[in-house]
C-alpha cells in the first residue's frame, strides 16, 4: 500500500500552502513530498463528478462536503485507490459512492505493519497530533489507540 502512487489533489495542495505563510508546519511536510515526487498533484478528470458526489453528500449525509474533499474522492475513484481522510463526511460518502476509505490511524498502522516505524512511536506520533490540533473525537482517540495496541 505505502510503495503505491499517492495523490493530492490540486485544491486540498493550493488549501495547504496558504498555511505556510503563517507557519503551519504540515505544508512545510507536504510541498517536501510534492518536490521529493513522493506526493503527485492531481485534479479530477470528471469536475461533473465532483458536483454529483457534493449532492450525494448532502442527500446522503445532510451535511455539506467541501469541494476539495469531493475531488479527493473522486481521484481515488478514478485510480481505484483507497481515500485516507479523517473527515466524517468525506468517509461517510466515500462508503456511499464505493470507495474505500480509511483515516489517518489505519494509515499509521500501515506503515508500523511494513517496518517504517516502530509501535511506540505511531502512538506517541496520534498524541502528539491531537495536542497539536488534529479534530480526533475523544471516543475516536482511543479507538485508533486500542488499533494499533491490538498490532
Amino acid at each position: 500500500m505505502l510503495g503505491n502512487s499517492k495523490f493530492l489533489p490540486q485544491s486540498v495542495y493550493e488549501e495547504l500552502m496558504v498555511g505556510e505563510t503563517h507557519g503551519k508546519p504540515e505544508a512545510a511536510v507536504i510541498r517536501e513530498l510534492v518536490d521529493g515526487n513522493t506526493l503527485t498533484i492531481a485534479r479530477p478528470h470528471s469536475p461533473p463528478l465532483v458536483s454529483r458526489i457534493i449532492k450525494i453528500a448532502v442527500e446522503g449525509e445532510n451535511k455539506p462536503l467541501h469541494r476539495a474533499e469531493a475531488e479527493a474522492l473522486v481521484i481515488t475513484r478514478e485510480v481505484e485507490g483507497v481515500l485516507i481522510a479523517d473527515d466524517q463526511v468525506a468517509r461517510s460518502t466515500a462508503r456511499l459512492v464505493q470507495v474505500e476509505s480509511h483515516g489517518t490511524g489505519y494509515l499509521l498502522g500501515r506503515m508500523f505493519q511494513e517496518g517504517l516505524i516502530s509501535k511506540e512511536e505511531v502512538v506517541r506520533k496520534v498524541t502528539e497530533m491531537r495536542k497539536a490540533g488534529w479534530r480526533l473525537s475523544e471516543d475516536d482517540y482511543r479507538t485508533i489507540l486500542d488499533y494499533l495496541r491490538d498490532l
